[in-house]
Order: C-alpha cells, then sequence, then structure tokens
C-alpha cells in the first residue's frame, strides 16, 4: 500500500491533468482561476453594475472573431467551469459567466450575459449563462427552462436590454 493518502493522489493526478493541457488552456485555466475570486466579491460587495465595470477594466475588447476562435468558445467555459471548482464556497452561475464573458471578450468574440428566472420548483430562481451567436457557450443544460429577464452585450457592458415576452422554448 502506499503511503500517500487519497487527498495526495487526486492532487497528483490534478497536476498531472493540467499538465497534459495546451499551453493556451492552461493559460486561460490560470486567468480563470485569478479571476473568479475577485469577481465573485465584487458581485457580492459593490453589485453586478459595477461588477461589469470590473470586468470591462479587466478585459480590453479587441474587434477580431476567427472561426477557430469560436470553436474554443465551449473549451474555455468548461476551464471556467475546471477552475471554479477549487474555490470554496463555489462561485456562482452569474460569476462564472462573468469570467467567461470576459474571456471571450478578451478575443473579440460578440458573447453576451444572459440572466434567466424561473419558478418551476417553486420559489423564484435566477441563472446567468453566455450566449455566443444566439447559442449557449458551454455544456449548461439549465437555460432551456428559463424565462430571460436581461440581457448584457459584450460591447456595451454598462447597459442592458430588458427582454419584453421573450420565453424559453
Amino acid at each position: 500500500m502506499s503511503p500517500r493518502s487519497p487527498r495526495s493522489a487526486r492532487l497528483t493526478r490534478a497536476l498531472l491533468g493540467v499538465a497534459r493541457l495546451p499551453r493556451d488552456d492552461r493559460a486561460l485555466l490560470a486567468l480563470a482561476l485569478v479571476l473568479l475570486p475577485p469577481v465573485s466579491v465584487g458581485l457580492r460587495l459593490v453589485g453586478l453594475r459595477r461588477a461589469l465595470a470590473l470586468v470591462e477594466a479587466l478585459s480590453p475588447a479587441r474587434r477580431r472573431c476567427a472561426e477557430d476562435d469560436l470553436r474554443g468558445a465551449p473549451r474555455t467555459a468548461w476551464l471556467v467551469e475546471v477552475a471554479a471548482r477549487c474555490w470554496r464556497p463555489r462561485p456562482t452561475c452569474l460569476a462564472k459567466a462573468l469570467v467567461v464573458l470576459s474571456l471571450l471578450k478578451r478575443r473579440g468574440l460578440p458573447a453576451q450575459l444572459v440572466v434567466g428566472v424561473t419558478k418551476a420548483r417553486g420559489p423564484l430562481e435566477g441563472h446567468a449563462w453566455v450566449e455566443l451567436g444566439g447559442a449557449v457557450v458551454g455544456a449548461d443544460p439549465g437555460p432551456a427552462g428559463y424565462a430571460v429577464l436581461v440581457r448584457v452585450p459584450a460591447w456595451l457592458p454598462t447597459s442592458a436590454t430588458i427582454a419584453s415576452r421573450e420565453r424559453a422554448p
């Protein structure tokens, strides 16, 4: 039997997994690990509007959109999800969506933040996600049951469009 503890073995496997990632993915993962805590704290302390301004300041937009970048958007969302698992307490869906929005905006992609609500399971619940070209970025199955409350375009982070009578299918 190995003298290592199960926790040590998990950490070793995780580090080996990170080492196998391509260099660009490691950089995105590191950036997500750095951005998640200040965005989470910022949301709690100063609210969504100022947190959006913080994201805007941290990620100056580049107006460039290549086909390769569009294919990498789900990978970016996955890397943010992996980074979120490293923090306690876990970041909210809004904090993760803001970080994904920031990372996609850095690459010049026209992503938008979407916030929706539902009462399907009793009390009113909210959820945030990122869309790119009308499609959800990442493997988040949650948005399907939510009525869109607000959309925040990437290029205009201080203004939001209230969705009038827009319903999720």
